[in-house]
């Protein structure tokens, strides 16, 4: 990692005794038999600029600057728990940021006892976190380490997570303004997806949970350009991840990515059983509880990270391959946009490319050579404009909510309100950023293109109003359709009258399904079937029984007289308007 200016070191302590500084770097004294001193070359230059350790006061450490070869200082806070043993990882860290050691055992030694007789009076903050160090989001900490904000604070681990190794600048601000946001002009979809990636940071400061977007379409049309751009705001290609990994393994890869950008691509390379549980775990921002060696509670991993994930299905699909469902709370935390239905796929304006294709093979081109630049930068100005941005955000977001009601109809329903909040913030990321000089976009051009984003969302469940009750009525209609002719026996000497019906899920008599509550139940499997029935009726397809009960007794042509639930036929036609 490159050195960050972020820790004040006006004098630096003296080395220990036993050691002397060259230009070359740290020489041992040596004194022979005879009182005779010479000086024996130890290593390149390092120096020990500070003792850093948590608020607490536990957790010390050593703050080292390297020198390389080419002349660039690292710097790298070591935990003092790794100078316990031989030191060998501590001899690996530095070698790898450049340090020159003497060989043999007598430097390997050596090198141990000079980190740590070597006792600065400066101390230093230590956070292990990505992201904002602390609740007081005064310190930002990024994947290599660098630390913008607090002066005093310091990024302490054994390693930085390898995750955020891609969180790192190429190029200029100017260059990726002029090749990568330049086209996100007349594109809604990325200028969203880049403004996404810029409310990554704000997530903590004004105490919003996490969540994001799902780009869903068919393959080559544009998804994954759409995620290489919004990385581009934080760091290379290679910070886009991948579905492919356990809720375990992306835990730790939401940690790595905490205040920033998760990126993850191919929903279809994840399992049914593991989707709608890791869409849930990402953006309710905690991991699970896990015990330590001891057997005593560990703390849970957490994190506040935006989501840009895509994928040919929508993620209600890809849970429903293994027999489950998304419920309403997961659906609103990551939003289903339609991502193949613009003039060119996902896209709308080419800018003289002459296809979708040469337009997205010009955007990975730039991507990748363009990148990590305006991320930093975003976090460096609004560290320092903070009460001012904050406020600038509240404004934003209401009036983005006042905005989408009047334009898109918005009801006060909660999951409606919650998916607009949703993109109220992405549309306010996007406008500071761009008040910020980051992004080349006039003003409003990032809140449109969250309204038109909005708007497909809506579009694609069925307009404004819970999801539930349009659920509930699908699940009803599509069993029906699936199976009105194997499952159901006739009673009212209508069409083909069959001797043996397999399974029978109940029966068809004078306009109306009677379906039994067994078949009930399966029909509403992971969802609450007796809720399910509540939302028909108040669409007007359940007839109650006797006293508003939902369900009502068969006639005496069925033996026994089981209890089901009377759908009315019309239901057959809902939804296909």
């Amino acid at each position: 990692m490159t050195a960050p200016d972020n820790v004040k070191t006006i004098d630096f302590a003296p080395l220990p005794n036993g050691f002397q500084r060259k230009d070359d770097g740290i020489y041992r004294v040596l004194e022979d038999e005879d009182g005779n001193r010479r000086l024996a070359w130890l290593c390149s230059p390092l120096r020990v600029l500070a003792l850093p350790r948590d608020r607490s006061g536990t957790g010390w450490g050593r703050l080292v600057e390297v020198t390389d070869p080419d002349g660039r200082q690292h710097r790298w806070a070591i935990p003092a728990r790794m100078f316990a043993g031989d030191g060998t990882d501590v001899r690996a860290r530095l070698l790898d940021l450049g340090m020159d050691l003497a060989p043999g055992p007598t430097g390997r030694n050596s090198l141990l006892d000079l980190l740590q007789r070597w006792r600065p009076k400066a101390r230093a903050v230590t956070t292990d976190r990505m992201g904002w160090a602390d609740e007081a989001c005064t310190a930002f900490t990024f994947g290599n380490g660098d630390v913008i904000g607090a002066e005093d604070v310091v990024y302490q681990g054994e390693s930085t997570p390898s995750a955020s190794a891609e969180m790192k600048a190429a190029g200029t601000l100017e260059e990726w303004q002029d090749n990568v946001t330049a086209a996100c002009v007349g594109n809604p979809l990325m200028l969203v997806a880049v403004s996404l990636a810029f409310a990554g940071p704000l997530l903590e400061p004004l105490g919003i949970d996490g969540g994001g977007l799902h780009l869903r379409g068919a393959s080559s049309r544009g998804k994954s350009t759409i995620q290489r751009v919004a990385v581009s705001v934080w760091g290379s290609p290679r910070f886009l991840h991948t579905w492919r990994a356990t809720a375990n393994g992306l835990e730790g890869i939401a940690v790595a990515c905490n205040a920033s950008l998760l990126a993850l691509d191919e929903l279809g390379e994840v399992s049914g059983r593991e989707a709608g549980q890791c869409a849930y775990m990402l953006a309710n921002g905690c991991g699970k509880a896990r015990a330590d060696r001891a057997g005593m509670a560990r703390a849970s991993l957490r994190w506040r990270v935006m989501v840009l994930s895509s994928g040919e299905i929508a993620l209600a699909d890809k849970v429903a391959e293994a027999g489950g469902r998304v419920a309403a709370g997961q659906g609103v935390r990551l939003l289903d946009i339609a991502a193949d239905d613009q003039a060119h796929g996902a896209f709308d304006d080419l800018h003289d490319a002459t296809d979708g294709a040469a337009f997205a093979d010009r955007l990975r081109a730039a991507t990748a050579t363009q990148y990590g630049t305006a991320g930093p930068a975003f976090v460096e100005k609004f560290i320092a404009n903070r009460e001012a941005a904050a406020r600038e955000l509240r404004e934003s977001i209401t009036g983005f909510q006042k905005l989408a009601a009047q334009r898109l109809a918005i009801i006060n329903e909660g999951q409606t309100q919650r998916a607009t909040a949703r993109l109220a913030l992405v549309a306010a990321a996007g406008e500071l950023a761009t008040a910020f000089g980051l992004t080349g976009w006039t003003h409003g051009a990032a809140r449109d293109a969250a309204l038109d984003a909005l708007g497909l969302w809506l579009e694609g469940r069925g307009g404004n109003g819970q999801a539930e009750p349009r659920e509930a009525l699908e699940r009803v209609r599509a069993f029906l359709v699936a199976h009105g002719e194997a499952r159901f026996e006739r009673l009212d000497g209508v069409g083909d009258q069959r001797s043996t019906i397999q399974n029978r899920a109940g029966w068809i008599q004078d306009g109306m399904f009677f379906i039994a509550t067994d078949a009930w139940r399966e029909i509403h499997r992971g969802a609450d079937p007796q809720r399910s029935a509540r939302y028909l009726h108040d669409a007007g397809f359940l007839e109650p029984g006797d006293r508003k009960n939902l369900t009502r007794r068969m006639g005496r042509a069925v033996s026994g007289r089981p209890s089901v639930y009377a759908i009315k036929a019309e239901i057959m036609g809902a939804g296909n308007d």
